[in-house]
């Protein structure tokens, strides 16, 4: 880790549970509520590591501030025989702004994880580009887990994302669930009661307390692309 106010641009951070510390945001104009979330949520339904069936990911996180902020995005892949991370995509442009809400992340499709393997994700909200120590950040673990063969079967006869959450939610893969919930569309609405039922019980394994849930449940979403 590198001293003072610098952190190398490749190095992972330390743990966050998929959280951002304390209460602060990056701006001390805006008032916080004693109940108010955290400043950045990474949306991993998941209690330890999160698991995936998708090759190429999808990513989300909550932002709380109304002030728009560079984001930086990292991957990190695992590197079992060094035991580290190592980095795989990065964005640093500056036009990646945050917004007040759920943000969705699509990745390119030259980014393919591999089965098996562990990943870690990281988002960084950049309060002060001259301060990188002041920035805040969370990252959390995803892995990629074998597709059985019946389970695959059945989700290549889903029609839309409504059937596939359903489908990723019985068989207990939780993240791609709720990415599959993110990502609907808001046009199949004979599905909208199942699925805000889905969604509420998926971000009730992120939410810490009732003011929480209801802070995310109620987040417009943002669906964005990165190249």
């Amino acid at each position: 880790m590198a001293n003072g106010n610098q952190r190398n641009y490749d190095e992972p951070p330390p743990k966050t549970n998929g959280r951002s510390a304390g209460s602060r945001g990056c701006s001390n104009n805006e008032l916080v509520s004693q109940n108010a979330p955290p400043a950045l949520i990474l949306l991993s339904p998941d209690s330890t590591q999160a698991k995936t069936v998708t090759k190429n990911p999808i990513f989300a996180w909550f932002v709380r501030d109304s002030q728009p902020r560079q984001i930086q995005f990292k991957l990190y892949k695992e590197d079992t025989a060094k035991q580290e991370y190592k980095l795989i995509k990065a964005t640093q442009d500056k036009e990646f702004q945050s917004k007040p809400g759920i943000m969705v992340l699509t990745m390119p499709k030259n980014i393919v994880l591999t089965t098996g393997k562990k990943y870690l994700w990281q988002v960084e909200l950049v309060c002060d580009r001259n301060r990188p120590s002041s920035n805040l950040f969370a990252e959390a673990e995803l892995k990629v887990v074998p597709m059985q063969p019946k389970f695959k079967t059945e989700l290549t006869r889903a029609v839309n994302q409504d059937q596939k959450a359903m489908l990723y939610a019985k068989n207990g893969l939780l993240y791609d669930a709720l990415m599959a919930v993110l990502t609907r569309n808001k046009s199949s609405a004979s599905q909208q009661s199942t699925m805000n039922k889905l969604k509420l019980s998926l971000l009730n394994k992120i939410a810490l307390k009732p003011s929480e849930l209801k802070k995310l449940q109620n987040s417009q979403i943002h669906l964005i692309e990165i190249k």
